[in-house]
C-alpha cells in the first residue's frame, strides 16, 4: 500500500491528474511486490512553492512512503522512473523535481496491521 503526495505548481485538469496517477502507478512497480492497484496518490496542484528562497514555476515535490525496504538500486530506478513520469506529463525538468522516500517497517490498512519483524 504505497502512498505517495505530489505538490505542484502547476494547476492540473482531470486528465493530466489521471495520466499522472497512472505513470506513477507503472513506476512503483519498478519495487518488487508494489503496483499501481494499491497506490494512493495525494494530489495537491496548484501550490505555491519556494526553493532557495525564489518562487518557483513548473516544480514537483513528491514524498513516497511505503512498507519494507528494498535496495538501493531498486530506489534508485524508482526515483529516475518518476521523474519521467513528471517529465512526460508535467514538462518538469529534472532540475525542477524532488522526491524523497520512507520506509517504514510496519503497516496498517483494511482493519489489519502488518509488521516486518512479528506476527500474531
Amino acid at each position: 500500500m504505497p502512498y505517495i503526495r505530489v505538490s505542484v505548481t502547476q494547476k492540473l485538469t482531470e486528465e493530466k491528474q489521471a495520466e499522472l496517477v497512472e505513470g506513477l502507478g507503472e513506476a512503483i512497480s519498478v519495487i518488487p511486490g508494489k503496483d499501481g492497484r494499491g497506490l494512493i496518490v495525494d494530489l495537491e496542484d496548484g501550490k505555491t512553492i519556494y526553493c532557495g528562497g525564489v518562487k518557483q514555476e513548473n516544480f514537483v515535490f513528491a514524498d513516497v512512503r511505503y512498507y519494507s525496504n528494498f535496495t538501493y538500486q531498486q530506489k534508485k530506478a524508482f526515483t529516475v522512473a518518476v521523474f519521467k513520469v513528471f517529465e512526460k506529463v508535467l514538462g518538469t525538468t529534472k532540475d525542477k523535481a524532488f522526491l524523497t522516500i520512507t520506509e517504514y517497517n510496519n503497516w496498517g490498512g483494511f482493519g489489519d496491521f502488518k509488521d516486518e519483524y512479528y506476527s500474531d
